[in-house]
């Protein structure tokens, strides 16, 4: 059982044994048989809170002060500063490993402070020896040598650090995917350390950050890394990350009722819909240049086989993840999680007609939208039957700004879908107050 859902069960079972619903015997056998609840620490997420929060004020307030007087300081001085906060920080790092090696707060907050004192240094070596570079350079380099302290320190925040880092420096190859397909590999080395931190029940937080950090890089290092010698392709590579991402996120935060512990699902949820919307525009579907049976010789060239490759891995996992909740009969998962082969389906009706794509776009955002309606109401659940409604309201208000109608008959729309919104809830309310 989930251990919120636990948590509210051993605050009722008192007043369920003093009105007799259940017996004395019968509370403590449920208790025994599921045991102690452990819920998070929050001293300890606050703790962590703020040594984050405050080696990054300290680590930022060293760089600007240097940045204020640095011009009156001679290259020596300079030199010698530049290592100074570098020097101090490893030396924190070592202090917390031999004096608080088990301290999650210190670890953070001194890795975290490591993290901003290495781009310190690097920056201001570079300025005082007048190094010449490429701004991508400089950000591989520096995450490249903070990645350490993710596994020395046990560290999350590095990693997400890392992450967004490396996401950067992918998005300064937008014309050179082969260039920025490294993305990939590179992300995948704090891979281990996400599998560490999700069997850590207690470092649930720490975890649900790294999560939303990692769906984030990969969905912005996608646009620049993959589809680009493949006419149109973002639209089948896109729909199938959000898909993985929608269905990771039951597997891997599948016993968490917190809404904000769920990034992968919330993430996986709203790009989903958010990306169908994209694809219910004409525009979107112009990347595509059907050229017949001649296909660009560049689509052969052995340079493009990392990113046919990787694209091969994307849709194979997207298509195994909806083999398998199929079996399931998980349906209203597959709702969501079945958009790539909607998207495949666009794309191979796309070069007889652009309307097949957009009618279909179209059919599944309403039939999603009257599923969500139809089963809150089923359900008596408000955020359900307000979530389909608000996806229905959001699809006719996209095709109304699209349609050459009068303003008049727009307006008088809009009313009647608000007042069946609010009539809607209205009903549901009754209901469970009826129900209760």
């Amino acid at each position: 059982m989930n251990k919120y859902a636990l948590q509210c069960l051993y605050q009722e079972l008192p007043e369920l044994v003093n009105k007799g619903v259940v017996t004395k015997e019968a509370a403590e056998a449920i208790r025994r048989h599921y045991g102690e609840v452990k819920m998070p620490d929050k001293k300890r997420f606050i703790l962590i809170l703020c040594a984050v929060l405050g080696s990054s004020l300290i680590g930022l307030g060293i760089i600007l002060l240097l940045a204020h007087n640095w011009e009156q300081f001679s290259r020596l001085t300079r030199a010698i500063l530049s290592f100074v906060p570098l020097v101090a920080a490893q030396g924190m790092v070592l202090w917390v490993l031999l004096k608080r090696p088990n301290s999650s707060a210190y670890k953070e907050g001194a890795a975290i402070f490591l993290s901003l004192m290495v781009g310190a240094s690097i920056s201001l070596i570079s300025q005082t020896y007048h190094i010449q570079g490429e701004m991508s350079d400089f950000i591989l380099t520096w995450m490249l040598l903070i990645v350490p302290l993710v596994y020395l320190m046990q560290a999350t925040m590095p990693a997400a650090i890392y992450l967004a880092g490396i996401a950067s420096w992918a998005g300064s190859f937008w014309h050179d995917p082969l260039q920025a397909v490294l993305y990939w590999p590179l992300a995948a080395v704090v891979l281990p350390h996400f599998i560490w931190s999700l069997r850590r029940k207690e470092y649930a937080v720490r975890a649900t950050v790294l999560a939303f950090v990692m769906a984030v890089s990969v969905c912005f290092a996608a646009s620049f890394s993959l589809g680009k010698t493949w006419p149109g392709s973002w639209i089948i590579i896109y729909s199938c990350i959000f898909a993985i991402i929608y269905f990771a996120g039951y597997w891997v935060f599948n016993n968490i009722s917190v809404n904000w512990q769920r990034p992968l699902r919330l993430i996986g949820t709203i790009g989903c819909i958010v990306f169908a919307f994209t694809l219910t525009y004409e525009s979107a579907w112009e990347s595509i240049k059907w050229r017949g049976i001649g296909i660009e010789s560049k689509l052969l060239n052995l340079q493009t086989l990392p990113d046919h490759l990787i694209n091969i891995i994307i849709v194979s996992v997207a298509l195994v993840l909806f083999y398998d909740y199929a079996k399931r009969r998980q349906y209203m998962r597959l709702l969501f999680g079945g958009l790539p082969l909607l998207a495949v389906a666009g794309y191979a009706m796309s070069g007889i007609s652009v309307l097949f794509p957009l009618a279909l776009m179209n059919l599944y955002l309403l039939g999603l939208s009257i599923y969500l309606i139809m089963l809150g109401i089923r359900t008596n659940k408000l955020g359900e039957v307000n979530s389909g409604m608000l996806l229905l309201g959001a699809l006719i208000l996209a095709r109304f700004f699209d349609s050459d109608m009068d303003f008049l008959v727009k307006g008088l729309v809009f009313i009647a879908l608000g007042a069946g919104f609010l009539m809607t809830n209205v009903r549901l309310m009754r209901w469970k107050g009826g129900a209760q």
